[in-house]
């Protein structure tokens, strides 16, 4: 018999499984919806699938992890909305969908969860089986993973785009680093607050995603600002 543990790894392969045929189906047939509306309603289906799991299958670590990385994910809105109208290293499309702030794409406000599930997901999981060093490890490598894929190939939807000096292909030098750390903070940041009430999780997210926004910064201002003079 399958234990708690091994059925819930079974079920995050399947339901990622069936998350990436409906976005390849969503993003690659020519649907005349705008890419913003595709976006978004992928958005909601990856949290509604989560969201049902968790329910439906009581996996308890799923809601932790999926709640940090929700209100993650919502104020990340901040620094997207500083990379883009403050520094000017951003720009989304505004094709209809509603705009946080005026500059930032509503699915914006929930895309970021499913990065995060994923890295705290794995590393939670390599964590338990084999040790807290081999954990931030593998979160390394799949936060460089994710973070530079998307910036390598979202830009052909389009769905952002960066307007910096220094890039290969759509993926700007300035925010490897900063995407690297956002990785590893959230994932040592939720190690501390997974049993904590909400507000605690909240916070944990907040203190997160202002490390972000100050390592964006510094790379920004040294390598588009020092180095290239952009």
């Amino acid at each position: 018999m399958q234990t708690l543990r091994e059925k819930s790894i079974k079920d995050f392969i399947q339901i990622h499984v069936i998350f990436g045929v409906i976005a390849a189906i969503t993003l690659l047939f020519p649907f005349s919806a705008a890419i913003s509306g595709k976006l978004l309603a992928l958005v909601i289906i990856y949290n509604g699938l989560i969201i049902i799991e968790f329910y439906g299958k009581g996996y308890d670590d799923w809601k932790s992890i999926w709640i940090f990385s929700i209100i993650l994910s919502l104020l990340m809105v901040l620094p997207d909305w500083y990379l883009a109208e403050t520094l000017g290293a951003l720009q989304f499309p505004d094709d209809g969908i509603p705009m946080i702030g005026g500059a930032i794409p509503i699915y914006m406000a929930g895309l970021w969860t499913i990065p995060f599930f994923i890295i705290v997901f794995i590393g939670k999981e390599v964590q338990k089986r084999k040790s807290e060093k081999v954990a931030y490890g593998i979160v390394s490598i799949i936060s460089i993973l994710i973070f530079i894929l998307a910036e390598l190939t979202l830009v052909y939807l389009p769905s952002w785009t960066a307007t910096v000096v220094g890039m290969t292909g759509n993926l700007a030098w300035y925010i490897i680093v900063p995407e690297l750390l956002l990785g590893l903070s959230a994932f040592f940041c939720y190690n501390i607050v997974k049993d904590k009430q909400i507000w605690m999780k909240a916070l944990g997210a907040f203190i997160v995603m202002i490390f972000y926004i100050g390592n964006a910064s510094f790379f920004y201002f040294i390598i588009e600002s020092l180095l290239l003079g952009g």
